[in-house]
């Protein structure tokens, strides 16, 4: 074939393409709103990532926000947008199977449908994209208060993460077309017509075995925090929702089938013709509540971790701590002369200074191609080179928390399992630190301690970090007293100071409720995902039953009323959100009870019962909310355009 003849067929294909995405406009809307919708997330996210990059000195802790965000969202994206092109181009299996049936090969079928999903996606990932790059600034007040950047930050804005969002989303989307079209271009043009009129039954034993592996894995990860300690084991355990819904998703017109058949066929005609279209189109409901088990599993199982961890942490701090009153400087330092008077103070009987010092930690010693992103940015605390005579316990498991004191202790840390797992040193090994201001240095590991939550990940001796040039402000002493007299005079003493006094309960509380800027940020970032994930879903609804327009019809001439039809589609939503609530309620029973189980011990299972609440009726009014309003729009009249007995066979069958 000359160039010139396969340039013709080129644009021939491409015009093809244009006239059926046009003529299918409204069954693409879904698609390119979702698509645009991921766009956002994604370049926004793009732009957090690049930002803390740009500027590693105040945006350090910026780079771990956006990646462990970047992993949920776009774990997100993927399952959304395959739900959504999948139900968008099933609504055309007739159409492709009645081209198969006129003589087009199935690579024709293959590219017109590449082709229109390209278009679709290649408009509205970049135009979601540039929404997001300049959205994601709105943020820029959550992050100050968050102490994630400095106050006066400001966004890196370049066209860097809007081709990075479309570089992503065309593929994932690109693939899900692929994957829908699947059934129908693998079959017989004559099997294909068929196939297009009447869901098959059941699923293959690829798709079956693929079900049980993905479950199996999802189990497997939720109890991860009981081998696994700390955030790992937690981080692992949250990935556990996406793996159980991606396993319902797998095995979904199996277990949809399973459960409806065990409603039987009780209710007037409007309920029993309702659980037949239900039971016939299985697959189709699949594909509509994924995204609704999505958004309740995950949501409720990031916000039960976040209350877990904070939960454990406090816990952690309250059992090592062992002083009778803690000083703090609320948000100053607190200097030698003040620390002099409070030792000096008759009935204390020790005085520990503790600093916050500004650090980045190398977690692995291979990522130097990596940059920034090999390191991680936190807060070490220093201890003094007396040592903490007694009064902070980090449950050290190996090693001696003693080798941090005195001239031997000079360059050596002392780190959390968590840290221990993370970095892959244990004692006697090296680990390279970049303190604030300061160069490349190495730290021995001296011990590993148990209450990485309550102390942090790393504990130094105040010699260390000064060695280097970095500041170490003391911003908390801990003290302890031979006479309980001592007390009111200690917190007499501090309050001249302009310091803050506390028992240890109310330094406790406080130190949590620091931490409530860093939540209340996750909460509204958690806020934004889900709201994708609801928007998505909504369209999903509105598309399946928009797509069922003649079969509406039909039942409307053959002797339905439009009251029965309404009745009929309430009870389809309710078993969509009924359906929805169950697979997303069991996706987050294991999570709950591994990070409980891990986190807190032999306790009653947290969990985030107010998020549970309000995504559990989220679950329930989206479907009500658009499936109930478009069937009564289909129904609004006595014309309709003709309809066929085909585009009813499953509720018929059923």
């Amino acid at each position: 074939m000359s160039t010139s003849s396969t340039s013709s067929t080129r644009r021939a294909s491409w015009r093809l393409a244009r006239s059926g995405a046009l003529a299918h406009l409204p069954g693409l809307v879904a698609p390119f709103l979702v698509v645009a919708l991921a766009g956002v997330l994604v370049s926004g996210t793009g732009v957090l990532v690049e930002s803390g990059l740009r500027s590693p000195g105040d945006a350090g802790f910026l780079v771990a926000l956006a990646l462990s965000f970047s992993g949920t969202a776009l774990l997100l994206v993927v399952f959304v947008i395959a739900a959504t092109v999948s139900l968008a181009l099933r609504q055309r299996e007739r159409d492709f199977a009645l081209l198969r049936a006129v003589g087009a090969t199935r690579g024709q079928v293959r590219g017109l449908v590449a082709r229109e999903i390209g278009l679709v996606a290649g408009i509205a990932a970049p135009l979601g994209a540039v929404v997001g790059l300049v959205a994601v600034r709105r943020l820029t007040p959550a992050l100050t208060g968050a102490g994630m950047v400095d106050p006066g930050f400001e966004m890196t804005l370049s066209p860097w993460p809007v081709l990075a969002a479309t570089l992503f989303l065309l593929p994932v989307a690109h693939l899900a077309a692929r994957l829908a079209t699947r059934g129908t271009l693998r079959t017989s043009p004559t099997a294909a017509v068929a196939r297009s009129t009447v869901e098959p039954a059941g699923i293959g034993r690829v798709r079956r075995t693929a079900a049980v592996a993905v479950a199996v894995a999802g189990l497997g990860s939720a109890f991860s925090p009981l081998v696994v300690p700390g955030t790992i084991g937690v981080a692992t355990a949250a990935v556990s929702a996406f793996l159980l819904v991606g396993a319902a998703a797998l095995g979904g017109p199996v277990l949809v089938g399973w459960l409806l058949d065990r409603t039987g066929r009780r209710g007037g005609p409007a309920t029993r013709l309702a659980l037949a279209n239900t039971r016939g189109f299985s697959r189709r409901l699949t594909t509509v509540v994924v995204p609704l088990a999505l958004a309740l599993g995950v949501g409720t199982v990031q916000a039960t971790i976040d209350d877990t961890v904070a939960t454990a942490g406090a816990a952690q701090l309250a059992d090592g701590l062992h002083a009778d009153l803690v000083v703090t400087g609320e948000g100053s330092s607190i200097d030698e002369g003040a620390l002099d008077t409070l030792a000096a103070v008759p009935g204390v009987d020790t005085a520990v200074p503790l600093a916050a010092v500004p650090a980045q930690v190398r977690t692995d010693d291979e990522s130097g191609w990596l940059g920034a992103l090999g390191w991680e940015p936190l807060q070490v605390r220093a201890l003094p080179a007396q040592g903490v005579d007694g009064t902070l316990d980090p449950d050290v498991v190996e090693g001696d928390l003693a080798a941090l004191s005195g001239p031997e202790g000079l360059d050596t840390v002392a780190v959390s399992r968590d840290a221990r797992l993370d970095t892959g040193k244990g004692v006697g090994e090296r680990i390279a630190i970049r303190w604030d201001g300061a160069d490349l240095a190495w730290a021995t590991v001296v011990a590993v301690y148990d209450r990485g939550l309550g102390f942090g990940d790393y504990l130094v001796g105040s010699d260390t970090p000064a060695a280097h040039g970095a500041a170490v402000p003391t911003d908390t002493v801990l003290l302890r007293t031979d006479d309980a007299s001592a007390a009111s005079a200690l917190t007499d003493a501090a309050t001249g100071l302009g310091l803050t006094a506390s028992g240890e309960e109310e330094y406790v509380a406080s130190a949590m409720a620091a931490g409530d800027s860093a939540r209340d940020l996750s909460a509204v970032m958690l806020l934004l995902l889900l709201v994708f994930v609801g928007v998505a879903a909504a369209n999903a609804l509105v598309l399946a039953t928009a797509g069922r327009r003649e079969e509406l019809v039909l039942l409307w001439r053959t002797g339905a009323t439009r009251r029965q039809l309404l009745a009929m589609a309430a009870v389809e939503a309710l078993v969509t959100g009924a359906v929805a609530w169950l697979i997303g309620t069991l996706t987050i029973v294991p999570a709950v009870l591994g990070v409980s189980a891990g986190l807190l011990g032999p306790a009653v299972p947290a969990l985030a019962l107010t998020t549970y609440a309000v995504l559990s009726a989220t679950v329930f009014l989206i479907p009500l909310l658009t499936v109930v309003p478009v069937v009564a729009r289909s129904a609004a009249g006595p014309r309709r355009p003709r309809a066929t007995t085909a585009s009813v066979g499953p509720v018929l069958a059923g």
